[in-house]
């Protein structure tokens, strides 16, 4: 651990030297780098947590704190493909299986994503005789979602701190207004959450809204704060039943622009409240990330 900081430190001094012969644009508040192509490496720890009703109130949590992966793109295309890696996990808990594919889209006033995950596996923590307990669950939930936002300040690049292929010049913020469909499905073989016994899928779809805000330093340094919700209507096709669903979706960075290297440190976190109508079941999903992505444009 210790050398995999140092080694981090190194590479944020060798991008900072870089970029001190980086010349500032007046002619536009976001210009493009001029490399097309790029490549990028992620490490991501991860949590995921669920609770609610069907688990008497109780988080059930996964163990599978890190993810690594690789991913690329082209212009305003992207692709991010994250591989389950047992590094830092807690070996006296019940070990999470979990994968995640992910595409995104970058264009200047348009962004999207299309992305299929699953967690397979989660424990809760007991207190018995005086020391704690781990009891394993046989819980799985998939994910699927296809969303799509409008950025509405032509000067305002979220490109720019996440794509990391364009630079922001000035500190500004926008609106954002989008819509998604959404897919979660969650199955647990376990008998303590008979709800789940049977895969119960829950398809959604609704308009989105929030707010973000890029704050951007001359010596190549930015940062950005995101909020985004939405409420949509959709069905347990299992059950035919009509459904409300809520979500937040808060995201922060900071990162770092030299010539060629970009670097950032995302923070994101995902709320999904599953709502019936007759309000039996009333259950949270919160799964939250924090790490590092670095980008090398060619």
């Amino acid at each position: 651990m210790k050398i995999f900081l140092i080694s981090l430190w190194l590479l944020a001094g060798l991008l900072w030297a870089e970029a001190q012969g980086m010349v500032a644009s007046t002619d536009s508040v976001v210009t493009a780098f001029p490399e097309k192509f790029f490549i990028q490496f992620y490490a991501q720890y991860n949590y995921a947590a669920f609770s609610g009703e069907s688990t008497d109130n109780k988080d059930l949590k996964t163990n599978l704190p890190v993810h690594i992966g690789f991913g690329g793109g082209y212009g305003p295309f992207s692709w991010t493909s994250m591989l389950s890696m047992s590094f830092g996990a807690d070996e006296d808990l019940p070990i999470t299986k979990a994968a995640n594919l992910q595409f995104n889209y970058f264009s200047d006033r348009i962004f999207g994503d299309a992305e299929i995950g699953v967690n397979d596996g989660f424990y809760k923590r007991e207190r018995f005789e005086e020391k704690d307990k781990a009891e394993a669950y046989q819980l799985m939930i998939i994910k699927g979602s296809l969303s799509i936002n409008y950025i509405w300040n032509k000067d305002h690049s979220l490109r720019a701190v996440y794509n990391m292929d364009r630079r922001q010049w000035k500190s500004n913020g926008s609106f954002i207004l989008g819509i998604g469909a959404y897919y979660h499905g969650i199955e647990s073989k376990d008998s303590a959450l008979s709800f789940y016994s049977e895969m119960q899928s829950f398809v959604h779809a609704g308009p989105s809204a929030g707010y973000s805000y890029n704050w951007i330093w001359d010596n190549g340094m930015f940062g950005n704060l995101l909020i985004v919700g939405t409420t949509s209507v959709g069905k347990n096709v299992t059950r035919n039943e009509w459904m409300q669903f809520y979500q937040i979706f808060p995201k922060g960075v900071l990162g770092y622009h030299s010539h060629t290297w970009s670097i950032n440190f995302p923070l994101i976190l995902s709320l999904l409240w599953i709502h019936e109508n007759d309000g039996k079941v009333g259950d949270f999903f919160l799964e939250a990330s924090a790490g590092f992505t670095i980008t090398k444009r060619f």
